[in-house]
């Protein structure tokens, strides 16, 4: 598998996008998870520094494994002509950093409580999106996550289908599908053709998932408790990522850590991810896909 970190991990540090490259390149991670406002604010203020980004990128073998930004899905029609705007400016984006990949969430209430016509219109909309993406050879992903179309794991499936383009896949974030009743396991091999990303992250119980809600991670003053290392959690990722790497041995998967010290957190996370891979018990479980 390759993984990759999230720009938005150090949101609240003084770190620059070249720093970033280093750190991932040097700590032996695949690429980089670019926040749209972090590489819509450098393609606006210094867009003669993204070639020599590139470069840098090239020169160490990492790469921008996709952009994580947002699309209001459920604007009212005098409102959308501007979302159509914004996207394609996250399509230059993914263009300038050289990336496949725009992440965003499917609207923003969740699958229970749309009518049949506000999910006509956001499957329409996701359709017209990725269609212009694919004319650029970018595919277009929804995240499974609360409060949105694809909170659990039939609404997920269902959109996809609806939507019916081959432009649109999954990144499928497992503990957001684990807080809906739906295990690691069965999440990938219900999602594993749409799935072209993933998200890792934990917590410590089973009613913890409320710390990532956004009001609270983007905040400096929200709270991190309950926020844990992948290995000290409540979600058992020992099981699902050794299936995944059988079946999909490139996958792309990014380190979502919202906590303190990021630097020291993902150096060791890669490591105990690698002890995943390396060992001999894991080797043992079978795919059954």
């Amino acid at each position: 598998m390759k993984y990759s970190i999230c720009s938005i991990s150090f949101r609240h540090e003084l770190v620059s996008l070249l720093e970033l490259v280093r750190f991932a390149g040097d700590s032996g991670f695949a690429g980089i998870e670019l926040w749209g406002v972090h590489g819509l604010a450098a393609l606006r203020q210094r867009p003669l520094d993204i070639p020599l980004l590139t470069e840098e990128m090239d020169r160490r073998g990492i790469g921008i494994s996709m952009i994580s930004h947002y699309a209001d899905l459920n604007a009212d029609a005098a409102g959308f002509p501007a979302v159509e705007k914004h996207w394609q400016e996250l399509i230059e984006l993914a263009r300038a950093f050289r990336t496949d990949k725009i992440r965003i969430f499917a609207g923003n209430r969740g699958s229970r409580e749309c009518g049949v016509r506000d999910w006509e219109t956001v499957a329409l909309r996701l359709r017209l999106l990725a269609d212009r993406a694919a004319q650029h050879g970018i595919r277009t992903l929804i995240e499974t996550h609360p409060r949105t179309y694809a909170d659990r794991l039939e609404s997920a499936i269902r959109l996809i289908r609806d939507a019916d383009h081959p432009g649109i896949g999954i990144n499928l974030d497992f503990l957001h599908l684990w807080e809906s009743g739906t295990s690691p396991e069965e999440a990938w091999r219900s999602l594993r053709p749409f799935v072209l990303h993933a998200h890792l992250k934990n917590v410590l119980r089973a009613d913890g998932g409320h710390v990532f809600a956004p009001e609270n991670v983007y905040a400096p003053s929200g709270s991190r408790s309950g926020m844990v290392p992948l290995a000290e959690g409540a979600v058992d990722y020992r099981r699902v990522l050794p299936l995944m790497q059988a079946a999909c041995p490139d996958v792309q998967a990014s380190l979502e850590w919202f906590g303190r010290d990021p630097f020291h957190y993902l150096s060791q996370e890669l490591l105990w991810l690698e002890s995943v891979r390396a060992s001999p018990g894991s080797s043992k479980l079978s795919p059954s896909l």
